[in-house]
């Protein structure tokens, strides 16, 4: 939880908008309850063509698995939004942790967080990666970005304060990391050796360009443009809420300009801030457009800090997801 906002505050309709243009297309896109059966004939080439280095027969059933357990937690998602149809309805008053009191829990035990469980398997280890508490990522497959000597490119939203994870990955991989705060800061606790392998600028990430507050705001993809990238190996977000606008831009502008969604892993911290009006759908219908696009949750952990210092209603309104690229021809996970 960065404590200075990498986005600046907006209206959370802002991102409704962008997630009804998303939905719209995406429920065009596929009428399927697990969501991916109409994906293009390229998905198929994809999981038949893993590399033999990995051990490919055991990697695609592991992902094929991993598949069948993901489609599993949708379907019990849908079902239970339609046994639920009133919070589905946008009214901010319909609380995302419903159960209050035992009567409340009978009728509605479910929070939102329960709705989108971590059911799809990383297929290496996971591991810890940062100091301990709030400052540190759960990282599926370490092992295959040390092991892989082709660049590494890894893009940090929210760095002010403490840079343990960051130090981490430069340390164990070739990774080079692109920063970005509000914050003049900058990284901390970067080892000299490694300074030469991060660039920072002070700007927000946001879901709109505005170059002319300062410190600016870049969508993801323009941030991408100006470095001269087209794929980000490991994205880190923790940007207090702006992540959906900002991923819904990406989303948008992926399906725009034809192109695979172009992460291969993210590390997301969640911000489902009561100030911002976010509802039930709202939320599951972001979710959703990012399932689309080929993320799986792998991992998630929640973010106590919300609770144990009593911020806005005290709920555990923060959650740390890993998410997986599992229709990403780039990803070194799988090549």
């Amino acid at each position: 939880m960065a404590m200075l906002r990498c986005g600046r505050p907006a209206p959370f309709a802002i991102f409704g908008m962008a997630a009804v243009f998303l939905i719209v297309l995406f429920f065009q896109l596929s009428s399927n309850p697990t969501i991916n059966e109409k994906l293009p004939d390229w998905v198929t080439d994809f999981r038949n063509g893993i590399s033999d280095s990995l051990g490919a027969t055991n990697i695609k059933k592991m992902m094929e698995k991993s598949e069948k357990l993901w489609q599993k937690s949708v379907k019990a998602r849908h079902e239970f939004r339609a046994r639920h149809p009133d919070l589905d309805l946008q009214v901010p008053s319909l609380s995302i942790f419903p159960a209050k009191d035992s009567p409340s829990y009978s009728s509605t035990p479910v929070s939102v967080w329960d709705l989108v469980p971590a059911s799809y398997n990383c297929p290496w280890e996971v591991e810890r990666i940062g100091a301990l508490g709030d400052r540190g990522k759960w990282v599926c497959g370490m092992s295959r970005y040390e092991k892989n000597k082709k660049p590494c490119v890894m893009y940090s939203f929210g760095v002010q304060r403490e840079s343990s994870f960051e130090e981490e990955m430069l340390e164990r991989t070739n990774c080079e990391i692109w920063g970005y705060d509000l914050s003049p800061e900058g990284f901390k606790l970067i080892k000299p050796e490694h300074i030469v392998r991060t660039h920072f600028l002070q700007a927000g990430v946001a879901g709109n360009n505005d170059t002319v507050s300062a410190p600016p705001t870049y969508t993801i993809q323009d941030l991408m443009q100006m470095n001269g990238h087209d794929y980000i190996d490991i994205l880190k977000i923790d940007i207090e809420y702006a992540e959906f606008n900002a991923l819904s831009a990406l989303n948008a502008y992926t399906q725009e300009h034809p192109q695979d969604f172009p992460i291969g892993q993210m590390l997301i911290e969640m911000h489902l801030l009561k100030s911002q009006g976010i509802t039930y759908p709202i939320f599951l219908d972001w979710w959703e457009s990012m399932e689309y696009r080929g993320l799986r949750p792998s991992w998630t952990e929640p973010n106590l800090v919300a609770v144990s210092m009593g911020l806005e209603d005290g709920q555990a309104r923060l959650a740390e997801y890993t998410m997986l690229n599992v229709l990403d021809r780039k990803n070194k996970l799988f090549f």
